[in-house]
Formats: C-alpha cells, structure tokens, sequence
C-alpha cells in the first residue's frame, strides 16, 4: 500500500459493490467531523468508533482491534504521528490499516506519514470515491 490518494482506474472493474462488513476507528478532535466520518463509514458497512485525543484512541483501538483507522494529524497533546507509532506497536494492530486524514498536504508531512507508519495519506476533505475505494483494498486483505 502506498501514502497517497487511492484511485481505481476507470477501466478496472470493482472489487464489489459493497465492501464488507469492518471495524474502523475514527480520531479527530473535532467532534461534528468525528460524527460525520462515523456515519458516512457506518453508511458503507461499517461498525465505527470514535476518538477525540490521542490517549483515549490508543486504549480504544486495544480494546475495539480495528481493521482501520482514520486518524487526524493535527491533533492537541499527542499528534497523529505519535499516535500511529504508538498503535504500530500493539501485537493486535500489526494488521490495520492506517489512513492519515489531514489539512496537512505537502510532502514533507506525505513523508512523516510514511515513516509513522500510515499505509495511506488523505487531505481533508475527503473524496468520497477515494475513500470508497480505500475500503474496497480492505476486501483484498486478509484481516
């Protein structure tokens, strides 16, 4: 997987029409985003958690075990980044994939994604075929 937009080319057929069922987790501090990216994902198939600070994801995700994460970077205390090494850490997690789902756009902050360990890096706001198709790639890997 590769810390960019994800886009499936016209002429490749979908994986299926709906991707299957999933755990994700979403941190963000700002609640109505939260809310809003839990419903849309829930809309897709998915049971969702949210998150509002780094502490309370990381007890979170150990308990919950999340196929995916949707974590902001510009976050208060532990940043997105602190947060995504710390997650890599847990036995539990070594499965999930981690999007970064930021304002932050340029390649010096694609790279810091990278090397915390994010499997892809989003730039709010999200587009909703892009992020379609993140959750289709789920289909593919065995989780």
């Amino acid at each position: 997987m590769g810390i960019t937009q994800v886009v499936i080319a016209p002429d490749e057929e979908p994986i299926s029409e709906k991707p299957r069922k999933y755990r994700a987790l979403i941190v963000e501090d700002n609640e109505a985003l939260a809310k809003t990216m839990m419903w849309t994902l829930e809309m897709l198939g998915a049971t969702a958690e949210m998150a509002h600070d780094g502490q309370t994801a990381i007890e979170l995700a150990k308990s919950f075990h999340p196929d995916i994460v949707f974590l902001d970077i510009g976050l208060p205390g532990m940043n997105g980044y602190e947060i995504c090494e710390a997650m890599r850490k847990e036995p539990a997690l070594q499965n999930t994939v981690f999007v970064a789902q930021t304002g932050w756009g340029k390649k010096e902050h694609r790279e810091r994604s990278k090397q915390a360990g994010f499997d892809y890096h989003l730039v709010k706001p999200v587009d909703m075929e892009v992020l379609k198709n993140i959750l289709l790639v789920l289909d593919k890997v065995s989780l």
